[in-house]
Formats: C-alpha cells, structure tokens, sequence
C-alpha cells in the first residue's frame, strides 16, 4: 500500500470522471501538442499537468492510488485526449500502459516504492537501436546485473523517472541467451538519445534509451516473464493479453474521432475554388461523412465489444473462479479489432484529408496533423496490417504460433 495522501489524493481526483477532467483540459491539451510538434516530446509542463489529473494512473490498482479502470473506461480516456491530439493521446496511452504492465508480476514491494511517488511514470525502449550503441547485452554481477543497451521506441521518456526493460531483449553474455530478468532503471541511469525525428506522432517523444555499464540492483529486478497474467491484482486487466494492443487502438479511434470532427466543422464554412457551395451541401461529402462515421462507429464497437468479453470471461483470479489467461477464442477476436481499428480509421482519416482538399495538407491545418498521426498508429506493429495474415492463417487450419496469446513488448 502506498501512503495515504496517494490514496486520499485519487479518491479526490476521481470524484470528477475522467472524461470531465479531459473536457475541462481540452485548450491545455491542445496547447499541449502545438508545442510538442516543435520539441518532439511532450513539455514537462504539460506532463505535470496530466499527471496531477490522474491520466497516468488511471490502469493502476486502487492499492497503489490508481483508479483501476477496466479496459473499455481506459479506451475512452485515451480515446478522448487522441480526439485533442495525436502525441498527446500517445503519452497518455504508452505511459498509463506501462505504468500498469509493469506491476504484473512486480514485487509489491517495488510496485509500492514506485508508485508512493505521484508523478511516477515508466517508459519503455524496446525497439532496435538507431545508429551507434553499446549493444544489447547483460551481464549478471553478484545479485544484480550489469546493463550495456539502447533500445528505441521509449514513448515519453523525457518526463519519465524509470525505464522498464524486458530480459528478452537483451543477450546475456555468459549464455549467450536472453538476461533471465527484466530491469527496471530509475532516472539517473539511462540516457536519452535523440533519435525521434518523424512526421507522425512526432510530439510523443519517442527517442532512444540507452543504459551504459549501468548496474541494475536486485530491488529493481522482474521476472523474465515480467508480462506474463497477474496472480496479485483482481482487475482482468492484468489478465488481458491485449492491455498494450488495446491502448494503441484506442489513440487510432481518437485521432479519426478527432478528424471528422474537424472535418464537420470545416464543411461548415468551406467552398472549393470553382464551386458555388459549400462542402456541406455537396452530396459526395455528405456520403463520405456517413461513410465516415459508420466505419469509426462500428470499428469501434468491435474493439469494445470483444474487449468487454474477454476480460468478463478472465473475470476474478483463479483462487475465486476466475482464469488466468483466456480461452484462444475470446483472445483472438480482441487481437483482431484492435488492428482492424487501426487500419480501417486510417483509411477514414485519408479519405477524410482528400475530401477536405488542399485545405488539409496546410500546416495550420489540424487535418495534416491527423493524417500523419493515423497513419503512424497503423504502423505500429501491435495493431499492423500483419495481424490479419497472422490470424487469417488459424481461420484456414493453420496453427497458431507458440506464445501468441503473451505479451511480448510494451
């Protein structure tokens, strides 16, 4: 248990929803990805911001000041802030996720030194380094190990003050095979690369970590399965094998939210040069805006839908009826929405840009940005355009690859 003013302090928090407090931050938030378009990370007061309404503790359990939301609650929250803007709806995303994977299979004891710290968030490289590094490997010392690693794709971490790495991806040197651990690395240990220089999502900051003859102490270890289904917390969350793939479709459902929304506003008041109307009364722009919101709709309802079915068939941990991990046929339907959402919302999110015209390729134009950023949640390999094959290839007899139903990354 953490202290009691964490405890107190989210009690109060969470006497106003959380998509009240979004709605009360919309201007900040927005402000908030204005200027991480030209830092290529989230501003650190914008961070604190976040962090003070609770929107990086939300996926934690109520015992570490968390508000222990279920999957469809936190696919709202992320939804709603991705509507605002893209890398700001990443942040949030990537940094409630690991905030909340990490503790999996966490020592209390830890999970309780990390979390009695309000503004504690996680990130996470995983990703092959880009450019020179010192390598990927691991050395065990003593009771600990010794740490020479860059990995990319760390969402967030200049406001971060840990890192979580998983064993798996590293290479210890004494075996040759995986670190049988998984590290986690305050601050003053790792070092940021700038390596983050995108068009989409560009504000998320997400740069290279790189650790160098850092020395992880046995306090700071997880298990090398440290992902694997909680046997401490009750939520089904902790259960769910898609917790990080879910969050990725939920910035996907928010940005194409965000860019009908756009659009609705902009067929307000916009005539084409060489037209006598305005977009609103165009019939082929009446149709692509039905179509528009018929596919969002329904690809969110599918997320929503498996995401509720599977998590109520984990239900309670096992000592009180429930599952540990689901069945295959609740675990691949949930895959399956989620990279369905990605992929059909950028599609939405293009057709959108192309009937706006040049208006949406502006720089001033929200359309641009929300082009980019759909784009680049569909590129994201949780929610890829490859889980179709993967899946497709059950659907037809083959079998489904070993380990499939395990998160592997963050």
């Amino acid at each position: 248990m953490v202290r009691a003013e964490i405890i107190e302090r989210q009690k109060e928090i969470s006497k106003t929803p959380p998509l009240d407090r979004i709605a009360a931050m919309k201007e900040s938030l927005a402000a908030a990805g204005d200027e991480a378009q030209k830092l290529r990370h989230l501003p650190a007061w914008a961070s604190k911001d976040m962090a003070d309404q609770g929107l990086y503790r939300f996926a934690l359990p109520s015992e570490l000041g968390g508000e222990n939301l279920r999957a469809r609650e936190q696919i709202e929250i992320i939804e709603a802030v991705s509507a605002i803007d893209g890398s700001v709806g990443w942040c949030t995303q990537i940094s409630s996720e690991i905030n909340a994977l990490v503790i999996r299979r966490m020592d209390p004891t830890l999970a309780e030194k990390i979390f009695d710290d309000w503004d504690a968030l996680v990130c996470s490289g995983h990703g092959p380094a880009n450019g020179p590094s010192p390598g990927r490997s691991a050395q065990q010392d003593g009771e600990g190990w010794r740490l020479n690693y860059q990995g990319s794709f760390a969402s967030g971490c200049q406001n971060a003050n840990w890192n979580y790495l998983m064993g798996a991806m590293t290479i210890d040197e004494t075996t040759g095979q995986p670190a049988q651990a998984s590290f986690m690395i305050p601050r003053d240990e790792f070092e940021i690369i700038d390596t983050w220089d995108t068009a989409g999502m560009r504000g998320s900051g997400s740069h290279d970590v790189r650790m160098t003859h850092c020395y992880v102490p046995p306090e700071h270890l997880l298990p090398f399965r440290s992902l694997a289904p909680s046997k401490i917390w009750a939520n089904p969350t902790y259960r769910n094998p898609t917790h990080a793939v879910y969050n990725k479709a939920a910035v996907a459902l928010g940005v194409c939210r965000g860019a009908i929304d756009t659009f609705i506003e902009l067929a307000q008041e916009k005539t084409p040069w060489g037209s006598t109307s305005n977009l609103k009364d165009q019939p082929q722009v009446q149709y692509r805006i039905g179509e528009a919101q018929a596919t969002l709709m329904a690809a969110r309802a599918f997320v929503m839908e498996t995401q509720d079915r599977l998590e109520e068939h984990l239900g309670p941990l096992p000592e009180d009826g429930g599952r540990l991990s689901p069945d295959w046929e609740y675990f691949w339907p949930a895959l399956l929405a989620c990279a369905h959402a990605a992929q059909s919302t950028r599609k939405v999110v293009g057709m959108i840009n192309n009937t706006a015209g040049t208006t949406g390729s502006r720089m001033d134009s929200p359309l641009e940005r929300q082009l980019r950023d759909a784009q680049q949640a569909a590129n994201h390999a949780l929610i890829s355009y490859r889980h179709y094959e993967d899946l497709g290839k059950t659907f037809v007899g083959y079998d489904r690859p070993a380990g499939s139903m395990e998160l592997s990354r963050a």
